[in-house]
Order: C-alpha cells, then structure tokens, then sequence
C-alpha cells in the first residue's frame, strides 16, 4: 500500500495511552488542558473532600494572557463549573463545548440510525449509517487538528491537546474493530486491511525521510536509503518502494549497481497486492512462487553487491518471522509485517499464534498500556474483553462499540465477566449497561438533554427506569424546551415522568401567577391534592380582597375540561360572579343553588355562598329563589351552624362581611341576618306561589 496517511497521530500519543482512563468533553463537564486539569478528578475522588478549597484554583489562567476574545470565541471555549451537593463545593473548568456537543449529537443520531437495523438483515442500508461513525470521528479529528494548529500559531503550544489524543485513539480502536469484527470491505484480505489501519493510526514511519531521499544525488549510498526501503517493505508500501527504486535505477551512474538494483526492483514487483491476492488456489501458487524467487535471489551475487539491508528486506519478504521481529521496535508493525508476508490470504481465525509471538517479543515485561490492551483484545477477536478495557478508556467508545458488537452477536450474557456489572446483578444486555454509563456521563450538560434521553431509551428496560427519574430533574429553563420535554415523554409513553413534569410546571406557572395554566398542570398529573390547593388560594385571594380580579386567569379556568370537583366548583362560582356583574340575576341564582344542591361546593364555602346569596334574597325587582331553592339553602345553613368545624369555616368569610378580628360569636351572629333573609324569602314565595293560583283561576 503507498497511500500517505492524511493524518499523522501525535507525537504524544504514546504519553497519552499510559494512562489507564482519560475524560473529555465527551464526559462533560471536561477539564481544560492547562493545570486545573486536575480538578476534575478531585471531584471524583472521595479521599480528597477535605482538600477541596486549598486545591481548586485556576492557576495559571485558563484564558491566558494576551489573548483576545475573539481568538478564545473562536476556539469555541467557554468556562464552566460543576458543583457537588455533598459538600457544597463548585469547581470552575474549562470546556470544549460548540464543536464537541455538535459531534455528540451528530454520533448520537448514526447511533439511533444504526440500533433501528439489523445488520444482517439490511446490510446495505446499515453499513451506510454504520459508516458514518467513522466518517464523523474523522472529521471531528481533523477539526481538532485545525485548532490544534491554531493554538501554535497563537504560541499556545504548552497546552496538551488531550481531545485531539483523545480522537486519536477513537479512530484507530474504530478502524481495526471494523476489520476484525464486522469486515469492513470483505473482498479486502484482512492483511491488507492491518497495513492500511497501521499507516492511518500507528506511529513510527516518517514519509519526509523518503522526499529528502528523491532530492539526494548519491541515493544508493545515502545512510537513510536501505532503512527506508526496509521501512516501507514492513509497512508493505510496494507503490513508494517501486517508485524509490525506479528513481534510483535511473540516476544511478555505476552499471553493476544499477543492474543490482533492477535486479532488486524485479523481485519487489512481484510483492502482495490486493489485485493479486486471494483465496483462490492460484493466488496462492503465485505468492507460494513469488517467495521462492525471493529466495533464489538472496543467493544472487547481485544481492551481495547491495548490501546487508537489502538482503533484510529481503529476508521480510519471505516472511522470515525473526528478520521481521528485529527489524522494528512496534509489536503493531511487527504483528502487520508477519501477517502480510507469511500469508497474505490468511483469515482472522489464523491471527492468534502471530499476536501470541509479538506480544511474547514486545510486551513482556513492561507495563502495557490501556490503549495496546484494547488493540490486543480486538485482534485475538475477544469482543468481551475489548469491552472490557474499552469500558476503562472512555464512556463514547465503549457504549457506541458494544452497540454495534451485539448487532452482530458478539456479545453473549452467558459470557460476562465483567466485575463492575457481576456486582451490581445487572440483569441486562452489556450493551444497554454502557449505554446507560455513556448517557450518565452526559447528563451534566443541560443542553444535551435529548440526546441523553435518546440514549436511555434505547437501552432496555433499566435504561427507561431511569430516563423516567433523569427527566423529572432536568431544568426546563424556557416554555419552549418545557414542551418539548413533555411531547418527548408524550410520545414515548413515559406517563410518570409526563405527570411529574406536569407537576413541577404546575408549581412555576403557580408562582408566575397563572392560574389557569398551573390548574391544567395538575390535573394532567392526576394531583387532586394540587389542584384543591390552587383553587383553595384563589378563592383565600378573593375572600382577602372581596374581588375576583384575575381576569386573565379566570378565563383560562372557565375553558378547561374537566370533573375535578374543585374545578367545577370554581368555574361555576366564577360563573356567578360573571352573572350577577352582567345583570343576570335569575342565572346567578340557579347558579348559586346549584353549587349547594349538588354538593360541587366544599361546606367550608357555604357560609360564603350565603352571604353572595344575601342580594339576591333582598331582590325588589322579583324572587329570584323558589321555596325549593330556599329550603336547600336553609338546610345547608343549619348544617353550617352544627358543624364541628364552624369556627374554621366562619373564618373565611369576607373582610367585607366580617373582620378578621371578629369573634366566632360575632361572625355567628353575621349568619342570622342570611337567616332571617331566608325566612323573608320562603314567606315570599308563598306568596309568590298563591299569586300564580290566583292567576291560573282567573285564566280558567
């Protein structure tokens, strides 16, 4: 392969990956890359709550000095926090935020796509929408490299760039778990596809030794010439080999070398392509051949006359296993060179005896970083234990990782080894345990409040109870994501947490001083004890005030729907209100009696409801109250007055009846004057009664 990576991994990769477990904006809240990079890992730490005030300090300035807003704008940075309720404690950082949350969002929709499919069932339109993991983590990278370009010409570049490292290693644990498990192109032999992730993601190859190379006179005798041609034959770059060689046929002026050196080319013509290579037994024959003609050569004396180097790349070739272990310092390089020459066709199956050698050679001894725990895992095609350390390094990496390995039927319950979920009796899918944990990870940032929704709902049964308790606590801020959180939960049939939410709106538009909508809240929450409240402190408003001037309110209340007594109750006492203000005594009236009649109204109203009752009793332009009507108002007062609860109810009446200093007494005695009202009122309508007889007679 000749293809020059687009995108060199840092230098400081390898300082990177000693580290067991790295956050980033990913789990934000993230941490800057200057010193108070620290204070996010105090947070998590439980042995440090005593050092919390004399440690957290933004010492040097997260911003710098001379920077301007713009550059800091730009750079899409912004300050943060992240308080702990335990200890009451906030710590300020700095995070990554407009860049970073757009590629959360755009993986989290590749992830809804993809989880809807069945890769085997599809497999065209999933590998469409699978693709676009990789794609999105490309891009990402390259962004971060503009910025991390930026941050040097801004003489920024004492910052580690821990999110770029971060990208790094997503994209090359993506790759190589793309052509292990899910064969990302199945008409390319898996050695092929080992020798374009090692290009892309694998350190330890520099591609401008090869360009000053074409610019020296003397090539052939140039110190860096036999150690790059023996670099790109480990890396199987047959393109740059045959192109440096050819250059050098043609400008070197000694014959005999240049025969050598065609001699050389000749043999290297013959390499392992992709066009060549398959599982065909004739594919095999012409490598089975080309290898002998390699070894026919190292006994040329042609080979002499090129030297020692060339005969090591040579020995490579032929897939000579120790040539190759002692030709490079990378086990990556080394395991890539071994499976590409030896047997170029070979299948994933046949990979384990090959790592089981590099990692005997290169490992041993030495601590192993995380990051090679996880490539080691992915290439003895162990989908458990990939997880598993995938679970240490990052919380994106392993959800999105062990979605797409249950697709393919990877992962197995009956498999799992997996301490931290064996503990807690997980009783769910691997997959749905880091779904949940990636979604928890995010659930600081408010912003992103539908992408973690989406998460959990898309993570089993344990993943919904949660989504149920998450969605009561996320702040709501504005009436537009108020109604978005409600449609979400509408939609998704999460009743509880719709009721809760209601609840929690209920109690803002309540404060606000919009009844109407507070009242429709609860009663979508199914809380009558919310709803008598709201109606009980309307009504206490009225009594202090002696008027109903929540006209706005009022009318919200006269349109809702609904047999909640209390609801009723005011609606048909606003009613009366509204009709008496209209002149409509006779409506006001049966109104009135209706609300007694019926039972809508509590009896701690009663006393209330006679006195409102007082004008129209004294009416002198007609009755307004049959003897029926007045009955029931009469039995209604006597049950007032034998009431336990009296005293209570007495005090309610209205400042505009009775003061608030008045006794039980005197506020008793305020009810003989409805008593007696009464008693006027039945006479009256006897009389009423016998003037309608009359009437009738005279009729007949």
């Amino acid at each position: 392969m000749s293809s020059i990576p687009l995108i060199h991994p840092s230098s400081s990769l390898s300082t990177f990956t000693q580290h067991p477990q790295k956050r980033s904006i990913f789990s934000d809240p993230t941490v800057d890359r200057n010193d108070a990079s620290i204070v996010q890992d105090l947070l998590n730490d439980q042995d440090n709550e005593d050092e919390y005030i004399s440690t957290l300090h933004l010492n040097p300035s997260p911003i710098g000095k001379g920077t301007k807003a713009q550059k800091w704008t730009a750079s899409n940075r912004t300050i943060g926090s992240a308080f702990r309720p335990s200890t009451n404690e906030i710590a300020v950082f700095v995070a990554g935020k407009k860049a970073a949350e757009e590629f959360i969002t755009q993986m989290f929709e590749v992830f809804i796509k993809t989880t809807a499919l069945d890769p085997y069932k599809s497999p065209e339109l999933y590998k469409i929408h699978y693709d676009q993991y990789y794609e999105g983590i490309h891009g990402h990278l390259l962004h971060l490299c503009d910025v991390s370009k930026d941050d040097m010409e801004t003489e920024d570049a004492s910052k580690s760039n821990q999110e770029l490292e971060l990208m790094e290693a997503f994209a090359s644990i993506w790759q190589l778990a793309d052509s292990m498990f899910f064969t990302a192109n199945e008409m390319m032999p898996i050695a092929f596809m080992l020798v374009d992730w090692l290009a892309k993601h694998v350190t330890g190859f520099d591609m401008q030794v090869g360009e000053s190379l074409l610019g020296a006179t003397r090539r052939l005798s140039h110190p860096d010439f036999w150690p790059y041609i023996i670099q790109c034959v480990l890396r199987g770059m047959k393109i740059s080999i045959v192109f440096m060689l050819e250059q050098t046929v043609n400008d070197e002026e000694n014959e005999d070398d240049a025969d050598a050196l065609e001699a050389f080319l000749k043999v290297v013509r013959g390499m392992p392509s992709e066009e060549t290579t398959g599982a065909d037994i004739k594919s095999q024959e012409r490598h089975r051949k080309w290898v002998e003609q390699c070894l026919l050569f190292m006994k040329s004396p042609k080979l002499t006359r090129l030297g020692a180097e060339a005969k090591t790349a040579l020995k490579i070739m032929t897939g000579d296993v120790d040539a190759i272990l002692n030709a490079t310092d990378i086990w990556e390089e080394a395991f890539s060179a071994i499976t590409f020459y030896t047997d170029p066709n070979c299948t994933r199956d046949a990979l384990e005896p090959i790592l089981r050698i590099c990692v005997s050679h290169y490992l041993e001894g030495r601590d192993v970083s995380l990051l090679e725990k996880i490539k080691i895992a992915i290439l003895g095609m162990d989908p458990i234990t990939t997880v598993r350390h995938c679970g240490s390094f990052h919380p994106w990496l392993v959800a999105h990782l062990a979605d797409v390995l249950q697709q393919y039927g990877y992962l197995d319950m009956s498999d799992i080894h997996l301490q931290d979920i064996a503990a807690m009796g997980w009783d769910s899918d691997i997959r749905d345990f880091f779904i949940m944990s990636y979604a928890q990870s995010l659930m600081s940032n408010p912003t992103l409040w539908e992408v973690i929704a989406g998460y959990l709902l898309n993570s089993g049964h344990s993943g919904r109870a949660m989504l149920s308790e998450w969605l009561c606590h996320v702040p709501l801020g504005s009436s537009e994501k108020a109604q978005k959180v409600l449609k979400f939960c509408k939609d998704n049939g999460l009743t509880d947490s719709l009721r809760s939410i209601h609840r929690v709106m209920g109690v803002e538009e309540e404060k606000w001083g919009h009844y109407g909508l507070a009242l429709q809240h609860f009663m979508t929450s199914k809380d009558p004890d919310q709803v008598a409240r709201v109606v009980d402190n309307l009504m206490l408003r009225y009594l202090a005030s002696g008027s109903l001037d929540l006209e706005d309110s009022l009318d919200a209340i006269q349109g809702l729907t609904s047999r909640n007594p209390h609801i009723e109750f005011l609606q048909n006492y606003v009613q009366f209100h509204f009709d008496y203000k209209d002149g409509k005594i006779k409506e006001a009236g049966e109104n009135l009696v209706s609300l007694l009649k019926t039972g809508t109204a509590p009896m701690k109203y009663w006393a209330v409801l006679m006195f409102d009752a007082l004008p129209l009793l004294e009416n002198k332009n007609g009755l307004v109250f049959d003897a029926n009507d007045t009955y029931v108002m009469m039995r209604c007062l006597e049950d007032l007055v034998g009431s336990q609860h009296k005293s209570e109810y007495l005090q309610l009446l209205p400042t505009k009846v009775s003061s608030r200093e008045s006794s039980v007494e005197e506020k008793e005695y305020q009810l003989d004057i409805v008593r007696m009202s009464l008693v006027r009122n039945l006479s009256r309508s006897f009389v009423h009664i016998s003037d309608m007889d009359t009437d009738m007679s005279m009729a007949i």
